[in-house]
């Protein structure tokens, strides 16, 4: 238990006064130290850091850690801060892995995007994009063929006549290079 000072008749913990007036009690208060790289934060931690961002948000999606690698790469600097790409490795097929990540990107990094509002990592270096890549296991046969099926599933097939067209005819045929 903390000893105990009384003062206009207050009972106030010594720890109180310690941290109020540090020189009173022949302590010295230290400077506070808001510099990352002081703190033990270098771009190796910047890049440990977002990947446990990411981890986490992908684990909230119901993702497993077994079916995707998390790599971040330093790609330069803006601003004075550090710019990084999130790039995740679809691992294995697995249908909902693979669905969950590929249509959700654009969702998964708005999530991303508003994760990182509040922290330290904004004042210190910057996201240029979140990407999704195949491992060369989802490059063989079986996977191709399941994702293929599933994509025609969902798009319903291979008509020519549900191609999208321009919003504005005054850029022509897009199509054609």
């Amino acid at each position: 238990m903390a000893a105990r000072s009384t003062t206009g008749g207050q009972i106030v913990p010594s720890l109180v006064l310690k941290n109020l007036m540090p020189w009173r009690f022949g302590l010295r208060r230290s400077a506070e130290n808001t510099d990352y790289q002081d703190l033990g934060h270098g771009s190796g931690s910047l890049e440990a850091e977002y990947q446990r961002l990411v981890a986490q948000h992908l684990a909230r999606w119901g993702v497993p850690a077994s079916h995707v690698a998390i790599e971040v790469r330093q790609v330069g600097s803006q601003m004075g801060k550090i710019v990084f790409d999130v790039v995740v490795c679809l691992a294995h097929w697995d249908r909902i892995t693979a669905l969950r990540v590929l249509i959700g990107l654009p969702l998964f990094e708005k999530k991303i995007r508003k994760a990182l509002e509040g922290q330290w990592l904004q004042d210190v270096s910057l996201l240029r994009a979140v990407l999704v890549c195949a491992s060369a296991s989802l490059q063989e046969r079986e996977p191709c063929a399941e994702l293929r099926q599933t994509l025609v599933s969902l798009t319903g097939g291979r008509s020519h006549d549900r191609r999208p067209r321009p919003l504005d005819s005054s850029f022509g045929d897009i199509s054609r290079p």
